[in-house]
């Protein structure tokens, strides 16, 4: 999972915690695979019911088009990754386009959290961080954001660089 977050470790340098977005970050292609497996199904009813038999094959047709929708949800998914290493935040996000965006723990002098009611029943949040000069980057749908800050803020607490 951490490829290049991995190469990138410097040396003596260690990963604490590495971290993926939470399902819900493609919930607008779970919507909408499951509203075309609902129109295939009142396809198949239909057409069975009135004998049209081309009304199976286009139903198949949007089954298979709804399980192509999920698999790209999945890729968009997978494409952003990030690690707590023992001296900085690391986020890698892209497939073909690579953007890394990295933070050094010492740096960090605010990590907010952000969990409304809907995220904390299905386990996803937020985290920003504040960095010296007024600088931030957060990163939404996390899976278990208060581990994240927790992870992070022990880390801070270690550094040496802390003053």
């Amino acid at each position: 999972m951490a490829h290049y977050i991995t190469n990138s470790l410097e040396e003596g340098e260690e990963i604490i915690l590495q971290g993926r977005l939470h399902w819900t970050s493609i919930y607008q292609y779970i919507i909408l695979c499951f509203i075309l497996i609902l129109v295939a199904g009142g396809l198949m009813v239909y057409g069975y019911f009135f004998h049209h038999s081309e009304l199976f094959l286009i139903a198949m047709g949007t089954l298979v088009f709804s399980i192509i929708i999920y698999i790209v949800g999945q890729v968009i998914r997978t494409r952003s990754e990030f690690a707590v290493t023992t001296s900085r935040f690391i986020q890698k996000d892209g497939i073909l386009n690579i953007k890394m965006t990295e933070i050094p723990l010492f740096k960090i002098e605010t990590v907010n959290f952000y969990q409304s009611l809907w995220q904390r029943m299905v386990g996803t949040g937020s985290i920003e961080l504040v960095g010296s000069g007024g600088t931030f980057h957060r990163v939404d749908y996390i899976e278990k954001p208060l581990l994240v800050r927790k992870t992070i803020v022990s880390e801070i607490n270690k550094s040496p660089n802390r003053e």
